[in-house]
């Protein structure tokens, strides 16, 4: 165990984060409220005297990386200043007894219900695990932003879908939506704080306050927030089709602010395996909502994401997926290879596909869509967008357009010239390389 630190000392922190924008916001949240505590905070972790790994146990692959991070994290503790490791996350909320007998490099582990004790975990140097369902994010008021020009913007806490191959509503607990006057005061700080985009998330934006009862409030949400954020954009990630009203598209498509985009998460478009997913929409179902979508906000971009490998899941039934992905033609599109998790309904199926039919199920998905996003791409030259320029390195600057998110879609590649981080551009399109945009400044 590392040596207890004391209240009335100075030390340094940093932080690694692994996993989804979710993850990102509960680093950033630890990181104000250390702040706040006079905790030095650090990017270099071998530098810091409290390295705090925020952990990813979504799926195998993230789990093993997560335990990576932790390992590599610890040879600081042998070689470095470090003299606290502390892991914090979903791997620490679903795995921490097993991981505090194979990692006893490990001091402290935190669980997502818990993040807001962070500072009082260093100080006790004692773990602190529990329920999900406690933590409210009213601590993510005082959180320091570190995705400058964008940030995300969290709605809700916790899920109510519990579908069959998900481990998430274990993790982060039942749905808990965020009031709305603590929303609109986050996005105005992060407004103030000169963030020019703020994408909201959620495990389900469109369940936004179901919890209150009734209905979703996300349109009257979007309506205070575009009221709120001046000339910022605003971004709805994670948006499932179950709920996604006229009222909804209405409002995305009356706005100036909000982006024409929705991230719409599928997982899959044959019946039979949306029913076994416990999806609540069939494939006939899917190709109304998308016709209904495009022609209530004309010119939206498209975000999905698609399991393939599911339990069950035959040749036919992954046609029907390359089918309708070439009949929707996504703007952008992500994929999973399924991955078995313990104590899911999912995990029970079978048969259970084989890792090389995933893998080459996958390698089908993504060379489908590619052709789809290079074909959209040839068309766009020569026409003029807004962009806002997230990097600048050397002589190019890259940027994106309100059709693609940070991190996770395509960018508009511009030569750098005298932009900077912020800055909003008219551009230009002149060709495209793979999937990103090429253009210039106007």
């Amino acid at each position: 165990m590392g040596r207890l630190l004391t209240e009335n000392m100075m030390h340094t922190v940093a932080v690694v984060s692994l996993g989804c924008p979710k993850n990102q916001i509960d680093a950033e949240t630890m990181l104000g409220l250390l702040a706040e505590k006079g905790y030095s905070l650090l990017n270099r972790p071998e530098k810091a005297e409290v390295i705090i790994v925020n952990t990813c146990g979504f799926i195998d692959k993230a789990r093993e990386e997560s335990v990576q991070q932790i390992l590599a994290m610890a040879e600081y503790k042998r070689a470095g200043t470090c003299r606290q490791l502390i892991v914090t996350g979903c791997l620490a909320q679903r795995y921490s007894a097993e991981l505090a007998r194979e990692l006893p490099e490990v001091d402290a582990f935190v669980g997502t219900g818990q993040v807001d004790k962070i500072a009082e975990v260093i100080t006790a140097n004692q773990s602190c695990l529990g329920s999900p369902d406690r933590y409210d994010g009213v601590a993510e008021t005082r959180r320091i932003f570190s995705t400058f020009p964008y940030g995300y913007l969290k709605i809700a806490e916790g899920c109510n879908n519990w579908c069959s191959y998900c481990v998430i509503p274990r993790l982060r607990g039942k749905l808990r939506s965020k009031p709305q006057e603590q929303i609109i005061a986050e996005a105005r700080r992060m407004v103030d704080s000169g963030i020019r985009e703020i994408v909201l998330i959620a495990q389900d934006t469109a369940q936004y306050g179901l919890d209150w009862g009734g209905r979703s409030q996300l349109p009257e949400l979007l309506r205070r927030l575009e009221a709120a954020v001046g000339n910022a954009w605003l971004r709805v990630m994670y948006c499932y089709p179950d709920r996604i009203s006229p009222e909804l598209l209405d409002v995305v498509a009356g706005s100036d602010v909000i982006c024409k985009y929705l991230d719409i998460p599928l997982q899959h478009s044959h019946p039979d395996i949306l029913a076994s997913m416990g999806r609540n929409r069939r494939g006939a179902d899917l190709l109304k909502l998308i016709e209904t979508v495009r022609r209530h906000v004309p010119g939206i971009a498209l975000r999905t994401t698609f399991i393939v490998g599911y339990p069950g899941e035959t040749e036919e039934h992954f046609q029907h997926l390359l089918d309708f992905v070439r009949w929707a033609e996504f703007d952008h599109l992500g994929a999973f290879m399924y991955s078995r998790e313990e104590g899911t309904p999912a995990a029970r199926l079978k048969p259970q596909v084989s890792a090389g039919v995933k893998a080459r199920r996958y390698r089908e998905l993504m060379e489908t869509q590619q052709k789809i996003v290079l074909q959209r791409n040839a068309r766009q030259a020569g026409k003029e967008f807004t962009a806002l320029v997230d990097d600048v390195r050397g002589a190019k600057a890259t940027a994106r357009s309100q059709w693609q998110a940070p991190e996770v879609d395509s960018a508009v590649i511009l030569p750098a010239g005298s932009l900077k981080p912020g800055d909003m551009v008219n551009v230009r399109c002149t060709g495209f390389d793979g999937y990103d945009l090429v253009g210039v400044k106007i």
